[in-house]
């Protein structure tokens, strides 16, 4: 049998599958009758002489299929989160499937295209390349007499350069245009590192995984994680770890230690090398490896069991999702990370990150149970919520995940409208001190309960200790008002501010949309107290702080105001309101248009400027020290009052005048 094969993606990894074609078609076994590749077709179309022609090309497979015919096989080599729209196509076409690794950006589409596969029949292989060592059925026979298996352990010592990020869009995202990505080290650089150890443990399904906790971080400006912990507890079976970076001071082999009770095996998944210490002795094994494609093409022909199957995906699937739904990865202190080289090829380095990893490794555990200055493992928690009808329309979460360098605070997070449309994000990759909604000021006597660098003039933003936090004490509601206090302390535990704030929610007559009312009282409890900002310190148009709205991202935005038009128009004028109008692109299944207009609440706040960013960042909020410093004496109050519209759609000026005249009611 001589398979027929359309290879959709041609460039990147595309390339290595073009090449192995080639030498599967020169010994007989298949034959490429279409490339796939808009990009590719592109610079075809333009007369580009640097294009394969070891098939014609096409744009979609819908068109390469209608012209070529259903081939034997479609293999996929595609951005991950495409994956499962062009394997559902080839099934249902009638083609099996080689699919790239990893197979799916979250467990829904696995499950799907599990469906697919089962109604069609048909089959589909993943690549997990080292899942076609003979290593491993050494490890499944005890060939090298290790034992019994008491702990599977991955580390991943990789660097990458600052082009690596920038090659795609698509790159170090989480999410993208409403669609999972989950472009992050375990869940593409090096998931091989967690298949590979979960095959070794036994773990192939979904339900062979009983528990995963997951430590996500980034040094990298990217959404997604650059350095992750793992620790999953199998139903039965060895622990499992993984400690995997792409921020290593050099990069090496990434490895699976294998723990056995007489010996340690360490496969070298990348060379098919196994480094076996028995009973104290060393000794060096070389294992070979079964081409997947070729395997494919046997189970094909003859029947022979595929090593790759989609369902033994399953595992590392529960495994990926579980990183997903940990939310965002925390940052890592500028501190411990040193960046070398420069433009393209600078890159960052975490301090200690190997040793970090080993110590990891040896305990069975993760990152921050081992003393790892830059790891954190706590998480927020939600402590209330509000709706409209059946829909929920905020919650606020109690802070506990923000590291204390990012002044740990609560926070209205996620915020929607009343479609489902989310308008807040926390933690993202610019700035992991934006915390959703809160009212958060960078400098109170000193102490920042802001979060990230502190501006010092003449030298700019340097990192001190001088993080506060806020905690909640009490928290009271009375319908669709909420009221609670929040505790200001300083680094040292000492109390400077007590903040009594108040929210109201409703439903905005005449729009699809509701209203939130934020009001904050700070009290100086125990001596006068002085607020300031980047601005009063010296930093010209920087006088942030206050009332702080996080924007997730966003595309066609429209900023309006009562002045005018344009982000320099709105940021620091005291207009009577601003708008802002875009199609917000946070999670997925909660994107689309929406408008937000603010307005103060209060004569005294409708002197605070705006803050309004779009150029460095997506966010709005008010200055309540722009240029010079607020006074608290003791025992006083400072009182912020803002109106916020959620509205559903893209309103315009007229629009927008009248959701703010209405909110003045």
């Amino acid at each position: 049998m001589v398979a027929s094969v359309i290879l959709v993606g041609a460039a990147g990894f595309g390339s290595w599958h073009l090449a192995n074609q080639r030498r599967l078609n020169a010994a007989g076994r298949c034959q490429l009758i279409a490339l796939v590749d808009p990009a590719v077709k592109r610079q075809s179309d333009a007369g580009s002489q640097d294009i394969p022609q070891d098939a014609p090309l096409f744009n979609t497979l819908t068109e390469a299929v209608e012209s070529v015919g259903v081939p034997n096989i479609v293999i996929v080599s595609t951005p991950i989160h495409i994956h499962a729209l062009i394997a559902k196509e080839a099934l249902l076409a009638g083609a099996n499937v080689y699919l790239e690794k990893p197979p799916f950006a979250c467990m829904a589409d696995f499950e799907h295209l599990l469906c697919v596969q089962r109604e069609t029949g048909l089959a589909v292989q993943v690549g997990f390349q080292s899942l076609g060592s003979t290593a491993l059925e050494a490890f499944d026979a005890d060939e090298m007499k290790i034992g019994h298996i008491k702990a599977v352990r991955a580390m991943g010592l990789w660097l990458r350069k600052k082009a690596y990020w920038n090659r795609s869009p698509w790159v170090g995202k989480r999410s993208l245009d409403n669609v999972w990505v989950m472009d992050g080290v375990a869940t593409n650089a090096l998931s091989h590192a967690v298949v590979t150890g979960l095959r070794i443990a036994g773990a192939r399904r979904v339900d062979d995984v009983l528990d995963v906790q997951v430590e996500g971080y980034r040094a990298n400006p990217v959404d997604s994680d650059d350095t992750i912990s793992i620790r999953i507890t199998l139903r039965q079976g060895p622990i499992i770890t993984a400690g995997l970076t792409l921020c290593a001071s050099e990069q090496v082999s990434p490895v699976i230690e294998v723990v056995g009770e007489r010996g340690t095996a360490v496969f070298e998944y990348t060379t098919d090398d196994v480094q076996l210490t028995l009973d104290g002795t060393g000794h060096l094994s070389k294992f070979g490896r079964t081409d997947l494609t070729e395997n494919l093409l046997d189970h094909l022909e003859k029947g022979t069991p595929l090593l790759s199957p989609l369902i033994s995906s399953g595992a590392y699937m529960r495994v990926l999702d579980a990183i997903r739904l940990s939310g965002e990865p925390h940052h890592i202190e500028r501190r411990y990370v040193t960046v070398h080289g420069a433009a393209d090829e600078s890159y960052p380095v975490i301090e200690r990150v190997e040793e970090w990893i080993r110590k990891a490794a040896d305990a069975d555990s993760l990152l921050s149970t081992v003393g790892t200055p830059w790891a954190f493992s706590h998480t927020d928690k939600p402590v209330f919520e509000a709706s409209l009808g059946d829909r929920i329309i905020f919650q606020i979460q109690d802070g506990k995940g923000t590291p204390p360098s990012s002044s740990a605070r609560p926070y209205l997070h996620p915020v929607t409208s009343i479609g489902g449309v989310e308008v807040t994000a926390t933690r993202p990759s610019d700035h992991d001190w934006h915390l959703g909604v809160s009212f958060a000021v960078p400098d109170v006597d000193g102490v920042s309960f802001w979060g990230g660098g502190t501006y010092v003039h003449g030298k700019g933003y340097v990192m001190l200790n001088n993080h506060g936090r806020q905690e909640l004490e009490s928290s009271y509601r009375e319908g669709s008002k909420l009221l609670q206090t929040l505790a200001w302390r300083d680094p040292g535990d000492s109390l400077r501010l007590r903040e009594h704030r108040r929210l109201e929610w409703e439903e905005l007559r005449g729009f699809h949309g509701w209203e939130l009312l934020f009001e904050t009282r700070l009290e100086a409890v125990s001596g006068d107290v002085s607020l300031g900002s980047p601005g009063t310190n010296g930093r010209v148009n920087a006088g942030y702080g206050g009332f702080n709205w996080r924007l997730p991202r966003c595309s066609n935005i429209r900023i309006l105001s009562a002045d005018g038009e344009g982000e320099e128009t709105a940021h620091g004028s005291t207009s009577s309101w601003i708008a802002w109008s875009a199609r917000f692109q946070g999670r997925p299944g909660a994107c689309g248009d929406a408008t937000l207009v603010l307005i103060a609440g209060d004569s005294t706040s409708s002197k605070d400027p705006w803050i309004v960013r779009e150029q460095a960042y997506p966010g709005l909020g008010s200055a309540v020290a722009w240029k010079d410093r607020v006074e608290i004496p003791k025992g006083m109050t400072l009182t912020r009052s803002f109106r916020i519209a959620v509205i559903d759609g893209l309103l315009d000026r007229e629009n927008c005048e009248s959701v703010a005249t209405l909110m003045r009611r």
